[in-house]
């Protein structure tokens, strides 16, 4: 075999190797009775009870099935229209640091992003505030009165 044969197998040997290292996979860890353990819990489970109680309290509130379907249709709804604002800001940010980047900085540009990061960062400000006040009246009065109580006290003891 030549010189450059052997390099470039030598090579190809060595890549596989390290390539096979990158993906591969470690055993699955067995639990003390022998089963493997049980796989997490959808996303979408876990953000579920994350934003079901996006109001401070309304977790030790009694809400019916009704009102906890109408809570998520409203957080989810509301949750959309924030992350696309959010979206919307990153853009605006990506545009900011491209301008202060350049040699030429033109500072009625850098001027008109400032205004547009702060618009949509009140926007987004504005939607969490309307998703509360959504969500505040779907409870009852006696759940208002609980869940003003729960916060009073909460404050209370900081």
């Amino acid at each position: 075999m030549t010189r450059k044969l052997k390099k470039l197998l030598s090579v190809i040997i060595l890549s596989m190797l390290a390539v096979s290292t990158v993906f591969a996979q470690p055993p699955t860890p067995q639990t003390q009775n022998g089963n493997p353990p049980t796989p997490p819990a959808p996303r979408y489970e876990r953000r579920h009870h994350r934003h079901i109680y996006v109001i401070r309290g309304l977790e030790w509130i009694n809400l019916t099935e009704e009102q906890i379907n109408e809570i998520n249709k409203i957080d989810y709804d509301y949750e959309t229209r924030i992350r696309e604002a959010e979206y919307r800001k990153r853009g605006v940010d990506y545009k900011f640091e491209y301008e202060r980047e350049k040699a030429d900085i033109d500072l009625n540009v850098i001027k008109d992003l400032i205004n547009q990061r702060k618009d949509i960062e009140k926007e987004i400000d504005y939607l969490r505030i309307e998703r509360e006040v959504s969500i505040l009246k779907i409870l009852t009065p006696e759940q208002r009165e609980q869940l003003n109580y729960i916060n009073y006290n909460n404050r209370q003891h900081r």
